[in-house]
């Protein structure tokens, strides 16, 4: 995150009472974390809790996986900033569930724990799951860097640190600590209680906040709506969708490519195809996904009515100016409903404890599915006398140091303009993880071959484009505003990277191999008439 003002947080608390609150949920997270991990005795149960979780239960678990603390405030922001253009965005958010719909069944009943499971059980072969450890990986440490630094800067807001400095840097990497300590000792199981409580106080406290928006406004959706606009720094064209990306054929270009790297990307992230192996079976997890985007479609509901209010209330002109991206939206709002209130301190208290509590759920999930990704295909595979005790020995081992090596850059880049790591991130799975995944599940001709192309293809992609676009260098918000060697136009890869990896997966799986050297799926195509 980028803004850096006192106001957002440090200099508008009233009294103890935020602090305490604030410090209770960080304690009880963490002993909720430290108890059931303690219960996690065996590899069963640390990946997938058994596979006893029931739809009910595993889809409050799997809202919680797919908000990530990027998600919470990217859809306010985007919104209060955009409009329109937000508003689609937040659509997508939806939509993109509708891809795992379709994989969750399939990918259920081909059981095993991560990717390089299912992709080692249509083609032989140790290279295969490097491959599903290394997309992996690609997806969650650069979101696991994201969430970890926005979460750093909210506490230091908190403690009134709000200037640039070793103090700042200190709490980033203090709380970085106890998020990946409280992870690496958990499990699937207790990872899915934290985040069912993620998903009904997020919801719960964005309630909250949304009933003091409409309030405001006397419950009139229409002047809420007029408000937005006028308190956009372009009313005339708040509601027309062409502020999101600029205006033309780029920013046309550029509003497309977020929509498609959202929509295809999200749904597919390895720690919610993770979640989806906790079920018991196939039926479940496609209920389970069902379940989810009810209640993903209530989240995304609530987050464009908080994103029209901080447009009314706090100004679209303040936001940006806080934080181009709008990652400031939802604090600037709850600052604005707290100011002057007899509870105002209990409003910031919950939002900055919403924005902790996401960030300590996801990072869990994203470190357990980074952590089982190594322990479950590189180790388990080359150790032949390993055995599940050593196993899960890897497994907190590899959740402690790859959530260190987040934990590193976090603190380094405190106070910089992280969002393109999310971005690529995203690209990420909809460029190297879906086509695998589809064309592995529903094309009997897909073979070995393609499969490494186009995983590593689209990571290759992804990385070339976003380290020359504008989120790296070229531009005011890029981490590097003093440099400029950008030459790809569009801030989300996905219009190029997601055609170019399954553009690899088709093209060579269908050229000529050498007679005995090519290794088709093992498994039949999935017929969508089974949903």
């Amino acid at each position: 995150m980028t803004y850096r003002t006192d106001e957002l947080f440090a200099a508008r608390f009233s009294g103890p009472a935020p602090l305490t609150g604030f410090l209770l949920v960080v304690c009880l997270s963490v002993l909720l974390y430290l108890l059931y991990g303690a219960e996690s005795d065996s590899t069963t149960e640390i990946y997938t809790a058994g596979r006893s979780l029931r739809p009910a239960a595993n889809a409050l678990a799997l809202t919680g996986d797919y908000v990530s603390v990027t998600t919470l405030l990217t859809v306010t922001g985007s919104v209060s900033l955009a409009g329109g253009d937000g508003i689609v965005l937040a659509a997508a958010g939806v939509g993109t569930l509708v891809v795992l719909l379709v994989l969750a069944r399939p990918l259920r009943d081909a059981g095993g724990v991560t990717l390089g499971d299912t992709w080692g059980a249509l083609f032989p072969g140790g290279a295969v799951r490097v491959a599903g450890t290394v997309a992996t990986l690609c997806f969650c440490l650069p979101l696991t860097i994201v969430q970890l630094e926005v979460a750093g800067a909210a506490v230091a807001y908190l403690m009134g640190l709000s200037d640039l400095g070793p103090a700042a840097q200190l709490c980033t990497a203090f709380i970085g600590v106890i998020m990946i300590c409280a992870a690496s000792l958990s499990g699937m199981r207790g990872n899915s209680i934290l985040q069912a409580i993620k998903t009904v106080v997020l919801l719960l406290g964005m309630t909250v906040l949304a009933g003091q928006v409409m309030g405001e406004f006397g419950w009139s959706p229409h002047r809420l709506l007029a408000a937005a606009a006028d308190g956009s720094a372009r009313p005339g064209r708040f509601y027309t969708g062409v502020l999101l990306g600029g205006d033309g054929t780029a920013g046309g270009a550029s509003r497309l490519s977020e929509l498609v790297t959202v929509a295809l990307g999200a749904g597919v992230a390895p720690h919610l195809l993770m979640r989806l192996r906790a079920s018991d079976r196939g039926a479940s997890a496609r209920r389970t996904v069902r379940h989810t985007i009810v209640l993903v479609t209530v989240f995304s509901g609530l987050g464009v009515v908080l994103g029209l209010g901080a447009a009314g209330l706090v100004g679209g002109t303040a936001v940006r100016a806080a934080d181009p991206q709008g990652l400031a939206a939802m604090p600037m709002l709850a600052l604005q409903l707290a100011d002057g209130k007899s509870g105002g301190g209990a409003i910031l208290a919950l939002t900055v404890s919403m924005i902790f509590l996401t960030s300590l759920t996801v990072v869990a999930s994203l470190t357990l599915s980074s952590a089982a990704s190594v322990a479950h295909d590189i180790y388990a595979l080359r150790a032949a006398r390993g055995t599940t005790t050593s196993e899960i020995r890897v497994v907190r081992w590899s959740g402690a140091v790859l959530g260190a090596l987040a934990v590193v850059p976090a603190v380094v880049l405190e106070g910089q303009n992280v969002t393109f790591l999310a971005e690529f991130s995203v690209a990420t799975a909809a460029s190297a993880i879906l086509p695998s995944m589809v064309l592995g599940l529903f094309w009997p001709r897909f073979t070995r071959r393609g499969m490494l192309c186009s995983v590593y293809g689209g990571i290759v992609c992804c990385v070339v484009l976003q380290l020359f676009g504008p989120g790296v260098s070229g531009s005011t918000g890029s981490i590097l505003p003093g440099s400029d060697f950008a030459w790809f136009p569009l801030e989300t890869t996905g219009l190029v990277s997601v055609p170019v990896g399954f553009l690899l997966a088709w093209a060579v799986s269908r050229t000529r191999q050498r007679p005995g050297s090519e290794h088709r799926a093992t498994r039949k195509p999935v017929s969508t008439t089974r949903y």
